[in-house]
């Protein structure tokens, strides 16, 4: 057996277990299927297309628990599981690039439906959908340490965009919609600075944690050896974007303008108490300030700084080093055009929501249709309904419980008691209560006895 079970197994440290378990020994066409498997798993895990769906859903939760799943937990072991296996996955380059695609189409998918969608939990948990899709993307050209910086930037500022919401959410009254907020800012302060603050660093704004690992993706993308590198550098690119759009889209309408829910609710608008005002400003520290230890060497360079991207040396010796080729004129030009691509996204935003907010509501006259299958999710939970739910409950009715309940179990629930009550039915026939009977039967039997020994 190539690998080490038992007490052996223990001293092997993180870093030895994989080249321990015989990988060169593996053949293309097994890494592909156990590639393949691998991605199924942490694809369903990290709610990649076509798993999305039960993300948004798992909402209804508590915030600090959406929070917790959303940041630290949960999700984000899908994205784990892709960068620890990167020693089976190297040896697979057709599943990378169905990785790094699933990630891209992901990020897309999700990111076009928080455009439009009125639920504040609603737009942040597709946005943890979009920012996973980065994570897949990353992993999938090659970036494994790039993904996993993500993933360590983005605990901290999507946890803090949560955990605003459930400010917001305390104020008023639970209400979820941001048809029915506005102008909370000035009731709100600690809460409106700290969820600005998180929505830059999710925008890409430099100087802010998501800007550097962002920008480290999207390099690895471009300049990587990935066949499909550039395509998913371009998706990546537009979807940072519109992730800058749709998150100040939420600070917007949230936090500017008037107020436009009721006299009752705006009556009682208050800041939250330091119970939950405290952890938002600790968490602003990491998601202004995480970032920071991987910082991109051509800015490390113009500070004097020889090599400032200590994150990726840091994961080396697990994750392996990052190939990305490319010249520094390259790596400021993916730069530039990944902060422009976020500053558009926060200025279209404003002019929409803060300059002319009467523009939203005639563009959805005039692109109603596509309005309609974005604000319906393409229609993915109708067409998941149509193909799997509704079959599954035909079967489960007309087969299940039709024939295997009502035919086979049932039968034998009933069956059995209808059994023996016809048989006592044949027993109480004996039991008349006349004694004439009784003697008759005895002297019938004492006869057939005294038969049986005289003629046997």
């Amino acid at each position: 057996m190539p690998w080490a079970v038992g007490a052996d197994l223990d001293r092997l440290g993180p870093i030895q277990v994989l080249p321990a378990a015989g990988l060169p020994a593996l053949s293309s066409a097994q890494s592909t299927v156990f590639c393949l498997l691998f991605l199924l798993a942490a694809a369903g895990k990290a709610a990649q297309v076509p798993f999305s769906g039960w993300l948004p859903r798992a909402m209804e939760g508590p915030t600090p628990v959406s929070a917790l799943i959303h940041a630290a937990t949960m999700v984000t072991a899908g994205v784990f599981l892709v960068a620890r296996c990167s020693p089976i996955f190297n040896l697979a380059p057709i599943v990378l690039v169905i990785v790094a695609l699933t990630g891209a189409i992901t990020s897309l998918f999700a990111a076009t439906i928080g455009l439009v969608q009125n639920d504040i939990k609603r737009i942040i948990a597709y946005s943890t959908i979009s920012q996973l899709g980065y994570m897949f993307l990353a992993c999938g050209v090659g970036g494994y340490s790039a993904g996993v910086f993500h993933l360590y930037t983005h605990a901290f500022f999507k946890a803090l965009l949560f955990l605003c919401a459930g400010s917001v959410m305390h104020a008023m009254a639970g209400e979820l919609d941001l048809q029915k907020m506005g102008g909370l800012k000035k009731y709100m302060p600690v809460t409106y600075w700290t969820m600005l603050l998180a929505s830059l660093s999710i925008s890409g704004i430099p100087g802010f944690a998501g800007f550097f690992s962002k920008d480290e993706i999207l390099w690895l993308a471009y300049s990587g050896p990935s066949p499909v590198g550039k395509l998913v550098w371009a998706i990546g690119t537009l979807v940072a974007f519109l992730t800058a759009f749709y998150s100040f889209r939420l600070i917007f309408l949230t936090f500017h303008g008037k107020f436009r829910g009721t006299h009752e609710q705006e009556h009682h608008l208050h800041e939250s108490p330091k119970s939950m005002t405290v952890p938002l400003m600790l968490l602003c520290v990491g998601a202004v300030a995480s970032g920071w230890i991987g910082i991109p060497n051509a800015i490390g360079e113009l500070a004097g700084i020889h090599s400032s991207n200590w994150f990726p040396e840091f994961m080396m010796p697990v994750l392996g080093h990052p190939a990305g080729h490319g010249t520094h004129a390259e790596e400021w030009m993916v730069m530039a055009i990944s902060i422009a691509a976020g500053f558009s996204g926060i200025g279209l935003a404003a002019y929409f929501y803060i300059l002319n907010p009467s523009i939203p509501a005639k563009l959805v006259q005039q692109f109603s249709a596509v309005h309609r299958v974005l604000f319906n999710k393409y229609y993915v939970d109708e067409l998941y309904s149509f193909i799997l739910i509704r079959p599954t409950i035909w079967v489960a009715r007309n087969i299940l419980i039709g024939i295997t309940d009502m035919r086979i179990i049932e039968a034998i629930v009933n069956g059995v008691p209808e059994t023996i009550g016809a048989f006592s039915q044949l027993l109480r026939k004996m039991q008349t209560g006349l004694l004439q009977h009784y003697a008759t039967i005895m002297a019938t039997g004492a006869l057939i006895i005294v038969a049986l020994m005289l003629f046997r």
